[in-house]
C-alpha cells in the first residue's frame, strides 16, 4: 500500500505540476520539423519483455517510483531527440535560457528546466515530449524525449487486467493496475473508464483516500456526464461523509439537469456548511423552484455565515407566504443594465446625489452596503468613467466594483477591476485571494496555485493568507 500511495502522490505531483514552471503548448508542433527526429542508435533504450501479471505490474511501480526516489539521471553530451526510462532525468547541455513546449501526450504532465547551463526533463507519462530551447527571444535548439517504459506492456492486455483485479473486488490489486494504466498510457481514451472503476470499489471498500484522489482526477481531467456526476457525489456521500465539498463543475444549476440539481441541494444541505459557491446554487435552486425547506436552510447557513440580512429574508414566514428569491432579483436588475431597456435603472445612476465623481460613488457605497450589488454596479461604473486623478477613491472603487461582479458571478469582469488594485491597498490580501479564487474557477490552476503560494506566505498572519492554504489544500 505505501508503494502505491508514493506513486501515486508522484502521479498527481506530475499532472497538476504544483511547485514548477508550467510551459504552454504554443501551437508549432504541427510545424516543427524536428519533432520528427529519430533518436540515433547510440541514444535508442531497448524495451524489455515482460509477463503481464499482478506481482509484474507491483514491480512495474517500484522500478518506476525508484527511479523517481534517486533522482535517477541519464546524461547526452549532444543530440537533438533521445531516450528515457519513466521517471529518469534527462540532462543535456545547452546554451539557451528558457524552455517552450511543443508537444507534450498530456498537458503539465512533466518537469522541463534549465539550471546551469543543462537542461532537464523528467516525467512518469510515457510517450513523446518535443521542446523549444530559446536564446534571446529566439529558437535555438529542438529537443525530442521519448518517455518511454522499460518494458513492453500491450494496453489491451493492461485494461483486462484491470477488469479482472475489479471483477474480483480487489482493491490493492486494482490500485496498482489503474495506476499503471495511467502512467504507460496517458491519453488512452479508457483512462476515464477505468478510473471509474477504482472510484467505485474504494466507494465499497470506505477508502477515502483513493475516493478522493480519483474524483479529483477525474473532476479535473474530463467532460462528466450527468449520470457520471450523480455516481461522484453520491459515492463521496458514501465514503466521505462531510468531510469534502463539491467542485464548481457540479455547480452549474442551468446545465446539470433536474436530478443532478436535486442530488446537489440535498448533498449541500446535509453537510451542512456550504461554501459561497455552494450557496449561490442552492439560491439557483431556490429562485427556480422555492420550498419552505430550502428557504429554511439558506436562513440558517446566511446566519452562521454572519449576513444577518440574507438570513432574516429567508427565515421569514409571513402568514405561510414563502419569501422571494434573492437571486432571481439579482439576475433580474443585472439583466435590465446589460440590455439598457429599463427607465428605472437609469434613473438610479442620476439619483438625489448627483452625477459627480462623489456623489456617485457614495450612492454606489450605500447600495453596496445593502447588498444591492446590482444597482452598485450601475452607479459605480458611472463614477468609474469620471475617475479623476490620483483619489484615495480610486482604489476602493476598483475593490467594490470587482467585488460586486465577484459576488454576483460576473468573475471576468471583477478580475478586471480587481487587477487594477495595488498592493498599497488595504484590501489587496483579499483582492488577491480572490483572483486566485477567479483562476481556479477558470480552470487556470497553476495560475492559481501561484497566487495562493504567495498570498499566504506575504499574508500569512490574515484571513485571507490562512484561506489560501486552506484552498491550497482543497485543489491539490
Amino acid at each position: 500500500m505505501k508503494k502505491f500511495i508514493f506513486i501515486a502522490i508522484l502521479a498527481n505531483l506530475f499532472y497538476s505540476c504544483q511547485s514548477l514552471n508550467p510551459l504552454v503548448n504554443n501551437g508549432t508542433q504541427s510545424y516543427n520539423a524536428g519533432l520528427n527526429a529519430q533518436v540515433e542508435k547510440d541514444k535508442e533504450l531497448t524495451q524489455e519483455s515482460f509477463f503481464l501479471s499482478d506481482t509484474g505490474v507491483a514491480y512495474f511501480l517500484d522500478m518506476v517510483s525508484g527511479n523517481v526516489k534517486n533522482n535517477v539521471t541519464r546524461s547526452y553530451l549532444n543530440g537533438n531527440a533521445v531516450d528515457i526510462y519513466l521517471g529518469e532525468y534527462v540532462a543535456i547541455p545547452t546554451g539557451a535560457y528558457n524552455v517552450s513546449v511543443l508537444t507534450a501526450p498530456k498537458e503539465k504532465s512533466f518537469e522541463a528546466f534549465i539550471r546551469g547551463g543543462v537542461f532537464y526533463f523528467r516525467s512518469l507519462y510515457q510517450g513523446k515530449y518535443g521542446f523549444s530551447l530559446e536564446k534571446y527571444g529566439e529558437p535555438a535548439q529542438t529537443i525530442v524525449i521519448n518517455n518511454k517504459s522499460r518494458y513492453r506492456v500491450s494496453a489491451f492486455d493492461l485494461n483486462n487486467l484491470i477488469l479482472k483485479n475489479a471483477e474480483e473486488k480487489d482493491l490493492g490489486k486494482l490500485k496498482n493496475s489503474v495506476q499503471a494504466f495511467k502512467i504507460l498510457f496517458p491519453e488512452n481514451p479508457k483512462i476515464k473508464d477505468v478510473s471509474m472503476l477504482l472510484f467505485n470499489q474504494a466507494v465499497m471498500n470506505s477508502d477515502k483516500q483513493v475516493v478522493n484522489s480519483e474524483a479529483n482526477f477525474l473532476e479535473e481531467n474530463f467532460n462528466l456526464s450527468p449520470e457520471e456526476k450523480i455516481k461522484l457525489v453520491l459515492g463521496k456521500e458514501q465514503a466521505l461523509q462531510n468531510d469534502y465539498v463539491l467542485s464548481q463543475k457540479y455547480l452549474t444549476f442551468s446545465e446539470n439537469g433536474p436530478e443532478l440539481n436535486e442530488i446537489i441541494k440535498n448533498n449541500v444541505i446535509k453537510r451542512g456548511k456550504p461554501t459561497n459557491e455552494e450557496l449561490v446554487f442552492l439560491e439557483e435552486y431556490y429562485a427556480n423552484k422555492p420550498s419552505r425547506e430550502l428557504a429554511d436552510a439558506l436562513g440558517v447557513f446566511y446566519f452562521r455565515n454572519g449576513n444577518i440580512d440574507k438570513g432574516t429574508h429567508y427565515s421569514e414566514n409571513k402568514m405561510g407566504v414563502l419569501p422571494k428569491a434573492l437571486k432571481d432579483r439579482i439576475n433580474t436588475y443585472t439583466d435590465r443594465f446589460i440590455k439598457n431597456e429599463s427607465k428605472q435603472v437609469e434613473e438610479i445612476i442620476t439619483g438625489d446625489l448627483g452625477n459627480g465623481f462623489k456623489g456617485l460613488y457614495q450612492s454606489g457605497l450605500d447600495y453596496y452596503g445593502t447588498e444591492s450589488y446590482a444597482e452598485a454596479i450601475l452607479v459605480l461604473e458611472k463614477a468609474k468613467q469620471q475617475l479623476k486623478g490620483d483619489l484615495t477613491e480610486n482604489q476602493n472603487l476598483y475593490y467594490l466594483l470587482g467585488n460586486s461582479y465577484y459576488l454576483t458571478n460576473n468573475y471576468e469582469k471583477a478580475q478586471e477591476n480587481f487587477e487594477a488594485i495595488t498592493k498599497e491597498s488595504k484590501n489587496y490580501p483579499e483582492v488577491a485571494y480572490k483572483l486566485g479564487e477567479i483562476a481556479f474557477k477558470q480552470g487556470n490552476k497553476s495560475k492559481a496555485e501561484k497566487i495562493f503560494n504567495d498570498v499566504s506566505a506575504e499574508y500569512s498572519s490574515t484571513i485571507w493568507g490562512r484561506r489560501s492554504i486552506i484552498y491550497l489544500r482543497k485543489i491539490k
